[in-house]
């Protein structure tokens, strides 16, 4: 055997040495590649072309770098816009709460040594997560206005999608009677003609009717001319086209905003989208049927997380797509327990014939703050040869980056290392490998070490465009050997934690004899937790074979379920699944929930969308706390929107009562008349009914047992909190039907 390893240099040392600290190492090895692509590529137009793995746009003529990165603490935010005003190579975009993103001439990269920044990160590289579902939902029941004072459809209310694919033609996105559009404004961040949006240098905006019919369509990017966009925002808010295919939130209006498919952008859209919702003085759900698997913290710290919870904090309900690695074994959760102590497992790769742009494998390893862990890989021919090996990586070594040719006998392997001791988002040692072999027959073998400590692993297959997000499996090739799971699988941005992470289920509805089937979890839905132990998913909807909207102007094969005729053209509809799918079903049901209550916190949207989410004999009983398979169940949009109804600011949320304030037993309930109440923790004290706009209707004294009448009340959702002489307080939440 003989074994051959070169080391390349991948940055200047002088940004190399400068940077370490504030850039994060895997983000170092990106841009070493970058430099070395602008180098032998001195013309823009060129090097986008051949950059496809990194988030580089052609922006006005400039190869542009899309970045996010956290002010430093005495820099506010005109201070920063002044900054990047005079300096040429650099372009400001959206910034909040300190997080800022931002472009670069990707031939003047030296200039991320002067920005007055304290941690910058390269944007990462976004993927989409590609009729039954309203009655799934219950959201048929909200349209119809069953045991609600009114049907609710969305009204009012702005549903932002930040996708690929827009057919801004399409029927689905006029009024239920086809006859006004209902998408508010769009931008397409690809469309080099302008206008761009104030504030923001590059793509096309448009927000008149007239002037958004004429584009058509959004521009051919990395997906081409795909149809995502138009069937995510069919399900959201569609308008049935005159099929009766309605969304879930049919008289929402629509922004689109067409990604440059980089994290940096993403942020830029999500506060054009804010700006408009807020110019309007309309409430605003943005749904992200995408994500960013293999880039950033899997824990809810990355910069574009903290965007996100800012923007949530004033208003902006977000949800997101749990990703599709539901039937993927491609995680390992090891804890060291000895020196000496090591993990090994085969890391299955993705056929390279079965994608053009398919490189290798990405495993991505996260230990515990405070720990080291160190890891490398062998090469084994067959079960149990062992024909080579690679270094062992110190994550206390880091931070640390290197290329690395390895060569076996006449195999040649490429891999890359990138590792910190304490990532600087959350303090955790991280170690990143990319291992290309090409059509070598040898078998990677995973292995790391740890005197202690609790390690994680993900095994990702890499495509050379980096925009792969599914994983593969970690096998069990020897009996010592460790076999991968499906949990701890949820990506970015739905990691997030103001975040409302959505998984998908195969939507229930009634077979020609009447009886209920379907219900039963997708074999893709990712699982839970996150890194942190957090519950993700939060909610489960449907998300497989979903018929909604697809793009005439679209140039991949759909097969086509439904079709329209209208002004003209022939409009196709088709079933796709993913929980690219269940995002925008849910995103739709946020729309109901704020036309029925448009003064909801983002934070009570989620904990109401918890809390009403059904069980059934496919989720089985789950417990207060979630599961990590389903969430806290099936989304619920009927309960949902009963709930938000009674949602009032100074009692808190009452379906159920929260765990710390002890509940009345209201009988019957729901009523059409009288109601009895039992539960006073004190003989005697007084009683207040309120309705769902938050008025006293009636009061009263209360006793062990007391009566109320609702006969002459309208329908909707009542509240009713007793108070006893200490000042504490119970309470019911009481369903008013109508007399029949």
């Amino acid at each position: 055997m003989t074994s051959r390893v070169f080391l390349l240099a991948t940055l200047s040392g002088a940004l190399l040495s400068s940077e370490a600290q504030t850039l994060p190492a895997p983000d170092q090895l990106a841009l070493g590649e970058l430099a070395q692509l602008a180098t032998t590529h001195p013309a823009p137009k060129a090097l986008v072309n051949v950059a496809l793995g990194h988030p580089v746009a052609l922006v006005q003529g400039r190869a542009s770098v899309g970045f996010i990165g956290r002010l430093s603490g005495d820099v506010s935010e005109s201070e920063w816009r002044i900054w990047a005003a005079n300096h040429p190579a650099v372009d400001a975009g959206a910034c909040r709460s300190g997080i800022a993103s931002f472009r670069v001439d990707a031939y003047a990269l030296d200039v991320i040594s002067e920005l007055p920044m304290t941690l910058v990160e390269l944007a990462s590289r976004a993927v989409p997560d590609v009729n039954k579902a309203r009655y799934g939902t219950r959201v048929d029941s909200v349209h119809a206005g069953l045991d609600l004072p009114q049907p609710f459809h969305g009204e009012g209310v702005l549903i932002g999608v930040l996708d690929w694919g827009f057919d801004y033609t399409h029927p689905m996105f006029y009024d239920t009677a086809t006859t006004a559009s209902r998408i508010r404004a769009v931008w397409d961040q690809y469309r080099q003609a302008g206008p761009a949006p104030s504030g923001y240098g590059y793509g096309t905006e448009a927000d008149l009717p007239e002037d958004i019919a004429a584009m058509g369509s959004d521009t051919a990017n990395v997906y081409s001319y795909s149809t995502h966009g138009t069937h995510v925002a069919g399900i959201a808010a569609g308008g049935g086209a005159g099929l009766g295919l309605t969304g879930m939130a049919p008289a929402a209006e629509l922004l689109f905003a067409t990604l440059m498919v980089d994290e940096a952008a993403a942020l830029d859209a999500f506060e054009w989208m804010a700006g408009v919702a807020e110019a309007d003085g309309k409430r605003l759900v943005i749904n992200n049927s995408w994500g960013l698997p293999q880039w950033g913290t899997p824990d809810g710290t990355a910069l574009s997380n903290q965007f996100i919870d800012a923007l949530s904090e004033n208003g902006v309900v977000f949800v997101s797509s749990n990703g599709n690695n539901g039937d993927s074994n491609f995680h390992i959760d090891y804890t060291f327990a000895s020196v000496g102590d090591t993990l090994r497992s085969r890391v299955q790769f993705y056929p390279l014939s079965a994608n053009p742009n398919a490189w290798g494998q990405n495993l991505t390893l996260w230990g515990e703050p405070g720990e080291s862990f160190s890891a490398g890989f062998m090469l084994t021919q067959g079960v149990s040869t062992v024909v080579g090996t690679s270094p062992m990586y110190h994550t206390a070594d880091g931070p640390l980056v290197l290329d690395t040719i390895h060569v076996v006998n006449d195999d040649t392997l490429i891999y890359d290392i990138a590792m910190e001791a304490a990532h600087p988002n959350n303090g955790r040692p991280f170690l990143q490998m990319r291992i290309h072999k090409g059509a070598s027959n040898l078998a990677v073998v995973l292995q790391a070490t740890a005197e202690s400590g609790r390690v994680h692993a993900w095994n990702h297959t890499h495509l050379s465009n980096n925009v792969g997000n599914w994983g593969q499996n970690f096998q069990a090739a020897q009996s010592t050997w460790l076999t991968g799971s499906p949990y701890y699988g949820i990506q970015q941005p739905a990691c997030g934690h103001s975040v409302i992470a959505v998984g998908a289920y195969s939507s229930e509805y009634p077979n020609s004899q009447g009886t209920e089937v379907g219900g039963s979890l997708a074999n893709f839905s990712s699982y839970g937790p996150t890194l942190d132990e957090r519950l993700k998913p939060n909610v489960s909807a449907p998300g497989v074979n979903v018929e909604s909207s697809l793009s005439s102007f679209r140039d991949g094969s759909y097969s086509v379920t439904s079709q329209a005729e209208w002004a003209g053209t022939t409009y196709d509809f088709g079933k796709l699944s993913g929980t690219s799918m269940s995002s925008p079903a849910t995103a739709g049901v946020v729309a109901l929930m704020l036309e029925a209550n448009p003064t909801l916190s983002a934070e009570a949207v989620k904990t109401i969308l918890e809390w009403t989410a059904r069980e059934d004999s496919d989720t089985g009983s789950l417990s207060a706390e979630g599961d990590w398979v389903w969430g806290h169940g099936k989304v619920t949009a009927s309960q949902a929107v009963m709930a938000t109804l009674g949602w009032i600011s100074d009692v808190g949320p009452f379906l159920p009562a929260p765990a710390d304030r002890a509940s009345l037993l209201a009988h019957p309930n729901p009523t059409t008349d009288d109601v009895w109440v039992t539960g006073m923790d004190a003989p005697e004290g007084t009683w207040t009914l309120v309705n769902g706009h938050g008025a006293m209707v009636f009061n009263g004294r209360a006793t062990s047992r007391f009566r109320v009448d609702m006969g002459d009340l309208p329908a909707g959702i009542y509240i009713l909190r007793t108070t006893n002489p200490r000042g504490e307080t119970r309470i019911a939440r009481i369903v008013k039907q109508l007399n029949p």
